[in-house]
């Protein structure tokens, strides 16, 4: 999985929301994610780290996303 598909599924599923996504290792296992996300607003932050990481339990699970880092900015 690479930068953009990750950009291109969590923009999919969130709004209105802005993504930056950043590969932590540069061969593509870990990433971080920066996200601002009015559909995220009102969830806590437990609720919003599972609505993020849940749009990648295959690759998580498959071992082709290592580890995935998710930063929420204020709006």
């Amino acid at each position: 999985m690479d930068i953009k598909e990750i950009e291109k599924r969590v923009l999919s599923s969130f709004k209105d929301s802005t993504v930056a996504v950043f590969d932590m290792t540069g061969i593509g296992q870990s990433f971080e994610i920066r996200l601002s996300a009015p559909d995220l607003k009102d969830k806590s932050r437990v609720e919003r780290h599972q609505s993020v990481m849940g749009l990648f339990n295959e690759e998580l699970k498959a071992g082709s996303i290592h580890a995935l880092s998710i930063k929420y900015l204020k709006q």
